[in-house]
């Protein structure tokens, strides 16, 4: 017996060591999700692009020939043009910001990604907690039948309390091969998300919600302001759109070109160089409008956020705060109560008939479903409230 002891107590540390947290399952599959690999390269070669075009134009080569009635003549040349020298580390400044708001992009798209993969997460615990549910009572349903079974042999019991017994019995199957059917679906997304990889580790670990709390008004205020990553990107565009601005202007000043040219006329040769001034009187037209709207629209876009963000999280925690009183009110009367294990007693002990125990059975069920409900939905909330935690995920 000790050593049967001693044998599982090594299997119970071995799982609780394998054992993944929330905060480490999502981090694997936010890492190993296709679409988020997929946006990431797609910023990254947006950059790359950009920074291309601070490059110099390449330079130009030239050949001409000319004959006539005196004998030919040929040259060949090199040139170079650039825009304002100053213009390219203006330019410079203005990429380097839109490359902080695709990655504060990155983090958005990711950070909303991790949002629905906990969801996904919470769906699958909520299905587990019901289908154990009905699990135990289709348990205790066929234990009921074997012994109503033996005693309408024995003549103590009626056909007619057998058939209520087994319309009670298709309904929990019923019941439990929906719930079956909605995890396979659950799993079958939750392995997508992952990109194909393993999740039967990460399934071994989805017993429970996860360990969160309800924090002040004040507290979610402060972490939108401190933590939102869109926000943080909206600075970053304006920004963007300031340097930007910068770059327009001195677009308006001159380009040039230089060049050395080679000719050769009737035999003799010729050196010199090249100089030319481009002047940008029309190519620009309009642009420093287009920046200005732009610049508006991102400072309107971003206080837009901000306002139906606050909103959106005094709305959730209040709703959370309803869904915790109704869990507390509910928890004396079904949580660790076996409800319909005493009814199972007071029906052997003939205080109740069948009709009865199956009735209040039902009214149980009924019960603790809207308990289990209310506990998904209170861990949805939380999920959508407490999402500013899991930016560093």
């Amino acid at each position: 017996m000790k050593h049967i002891l001693f044998f599982f107590s090594i299997v119970t540390c071995i799982f609780n060591a394998n054992s993944m947290t929330y905060d480490e399952i999502l981090s694997t599959i936010a890492n190993n999700n296709p679409s988020l690999a997929s946006n990431k390269a797609i910023g990254n070669a947006e950059i790359m692009s950009m920074k291309s075009s601070n490059n110099l134009p390449d330079p130009e080569i030239g050949f001409e020939h000319k004959w006539g009635g005196g004998g030919t003549k040929w040259g060949v040349g090199v040139s170079q043009s650039f825009e304002w020298p100053q213009i390219y580390s203006t330019r410079k400044n203005a990429i380097n910001s839109t490359s902080e708001a695709i990655d504060y992009q990155n983090k958005v798209n990711r950070l909303n990604k991790i949002i629905e993969i906990k969801l996904i997460l919470i769906d699958i615990v909520n299905a587990r907690k019901q289908l154990a549910l009905f699990k135990r009572l289709d348990s205790q349903m066929d234990s009921l039948a074997a012994k109503y079974e033996l005693g309408r042999k024995r003549g103590e019991v009626t056909k007619l309390d057998i058939n209520k017994i087994k319309i009670e019995k298709i309904s929990i199957t019923r019941e439990i091969k929906s719930l079956n059917n909605q995890l396979q679906d659950l799993e079958a997304s939750l392995l997508n998300e992952n990109g194909g990889k393993d999740i039967s580790g990460i399934l071994a670990s989805l017993n429970n919600y996860p360990d969160e709390i309800i924090l002040s008004e004040e507290n979610y205020v402060q972490l939108i302001h401190e933590n939102d990553p869109q926000l943080t990107q909206y600075s970053l565009m304006t920004k963007s759109q300031e340097q930007n601005a910068k770059v327009i202007e001195m677009s308006k000043r001159p380009g040039f070109s230089v060049g050395y040219k080679l000719e050769n006329e009737l035999g003799t040769y010729f050196n010199g160089f090249s100089v030319g001034v481009s002047i940008p009187l029309f190519s620009h037209k309009h642009k420093s409008d287009a920046n200005i709207a732009n610049r508006e629209a991102i400072r309107l876009q971003s206080e837009e956020y901000e306002i139906e963000q606050i909103a959106n999280l005094k709305s959730q925690r209040a709703n959370a705060l309803a869904l915790f009183q109704e869990l507390e009110e509910y928890r004396p009367t079904l949580q660790n109560q076996d409800n319909i294990g005493l009814l199972k007693k007071a029906l052997d002990g003939g205080q109740i008939n069948l009709i009865t125990y199956i009735q209040e059975v039902n009214f149980f069920i009924e019960a603790q479903k809207n308990y289990l409900n209310a506990e998904y939905n209170y861990y949805k909330e939380l999920t959508l409230l407490n999402r500013y935690r899991l930016i560093n995920l």
